[in-house]
């Protein structure tokens, strides 16, 4: 996959403006997915797909149904 196209765990919260605690409560719930775990234990490098990370900073409009 494209480097460019791969965050890291200190971009993913940057770009999500949220805590490294919050990011892993996100991957423990669902809300984000982990692209790629390199390593083992608290120490392993996770890895997100920067589609996944952008979805979360702009959710798509919901549907607007016309009158």
């Amino acid at each position: 996959m494209n480097p460019d196209l791969i965050l890291d765990r200190t971009e993913a919260c940057r770009k999500l403006g949220v805590s490294r605690q919050t990011l892993l409560s996100w991957i423990r719930k669902g809300k984000l997915k982990i692209w790629k775990r390199v390593g083992h234990g608290s120490n392993a490098a996770l890895l997100f797909e920067r589609r996944h990370i952008d979805e979360l900073v702009t959710p798509k409009e919901e549907a607007i149904i016309p009158n």
